[in-house]
């Protein structure tokens, strides 16, 4: 069986299919990623071949497009966005699902083309990359879309439909879905919204890296991970750090920020460390509690570890999963400007919350595993 990833151009929307493309090439499958711009990297740092399918293209301008906006400017621009999510019970608004129908255009002729000249058996898209579907429509195969956070839309494709019109037609293809599935790779309990799919188990992975001495040898006090992933220092800025740094400070443990430098930081306290690359999954493992800016990934991989967490929400899905943190007794959330020491202790030291963290842990442990999807793909693609 041959199976082709059609991924949204970032790591937060590759990462966690991975683990599935290794499920598929270990059972003797053959697999290929079409993607673009840091994921196409990603892909061959995963041992995965990979096509870039739109190079040169500038994303960043589909999500902050009109006038040139400050930092500050966007950042409230995306809390904006992402608290309107929130307020619709975490269905995806039509401004999102426009900018993303923009983006699966500006991939569809590539992932087309690569498609055509593959011929895979199966199209395995990201939620919101309709390039994938246009591939399965036209070469008549099968779609599975893989979710990535906590989100759960009952006719979601159908819906996203509309905005992916005008690749369709352009390459002659009907508006309508292929055979198409849902795979869920969030805790059942903590899903938002109505719908089928199939559920497996979340398995971190946030590719590979030197794991350094101090981190694998006994430590003498609490540790904390901190990250506010890839696309919230890139587009924002690490401004949102400033007060979490003071707390630290004032706080009896140690912290480890991840994906920066030091000079990317305004003042570095004694008690944190500040590193370019580490597998959060790796540093999360050795850690007792998290800080992060609430992606999915982070959120998820916090919660296979069972680990008690401080988001930092910044837009999109951030504020549904600071939400779900939150209502569910996990962690707790606050604005990034207004981190206290106080916050920092509550997750380090509040036993309600661990107990709940490790509960979910244990039903993600539950869950089928990527492998035990394979024989489910193979299925589908013959039915």
């Amino acid at each position: 069986m041959r199976v082709l990833f059609a991924s949204p151009p970032a790591l937060g929307h590759l990462f966690p299919v991975i683990p599935l493309a290794w499920a598929l090439r270990s059972a003797g499958h053959e697999v290929l990623v079409a993607s673009s711009e840091s994921a196409v990297d990603a892909a061959v740092k995963a041992g995965l071949p990979v096509v870039d399918v739109s190079p040169g293209t500038d994303f960043d301008a589909v999500f902050g497009g009109g006038p040139k906006l400050t930092p500050e400017q966007l950042a409230e621009q995306m809390k904006v966005r992402g608290q309107a999510i929130v307020r619709a019970g975490g269905a995806t608004t039509p401004a999102m699902l426009e900018r993303f129908g923009t983006v699966s255009d500006l991939m569809a002729d590539g992932t087309l083309r690569v498609a055509e000249e593959w011929r895979p058996d199966l199209v395995v898209h990201g939620r919101l990359q309709g390039a994938g579907l246009l591939a399965a429509r036209r070469l008549g195969v099968p779609a599975v879309e893989h979710g990535f956070g906590m989100l759960r839309e009952g006719g979601f494709a159908r819906g996203f439909l509309p905005y992916l019109a005008p690749s369709f037609e352009r390459h002659g293809v009907p508006v309508e879905l292929p055979a198409h599935a849902v795979l869920h790779v969030a805790p059942p309990s903590l899903m938002r919204g109505e719908g089928q799919g199939w559920n497996m188990r979340y398995v971190p992975y946030n590719a590979g890296g030197e794991l350094p001495e101090w981190l694998t040898t006994a430590r003498t006090r609490a540790r904390v991970a901190v990250s506010l992933g890839t696309i919230v220092p890139r587009m924002l800025g690490v401004g949102g750090l400033e007060k979490l740094l003071g707390a630290a400070a004032e706080t009896d443990a140690d912290f480890v920020v991840t994906g920066l430098t030091e000079q990317d930081l305004p003042q570095v306290p004694p008690n944190v460390r500040v590193v370019r690359w580490l597998p959060l999954n790796a540093l999360l493992e050795r850690c007792d509690a998290t800080v992060h800016h609430g992606g999915s990934g982070s959120t998820l991989t916090a919660l296979t570890f069972g680990l008690p967490q401080l988001l930092l929400p910044h837009g999109a899905d951030n504020f549904v999963n600071a939400d779900v943190v939150d209502r569910a007794g996990l962690g707790m959330s606050v604005d990034p400007h207004e981190v206290t020491t106080g916050a920092l202790e509550r997750v380090l030291t509040d036993d309600t919350l661990r107990a709940a963290a490790r509960q979910v842990a244990e039903e993600i442990r539950t869950q089928p595993s990527p492998a035990e999807l394979v024989g489910k793909l193979q299925e589908f693609t013959r039915s």
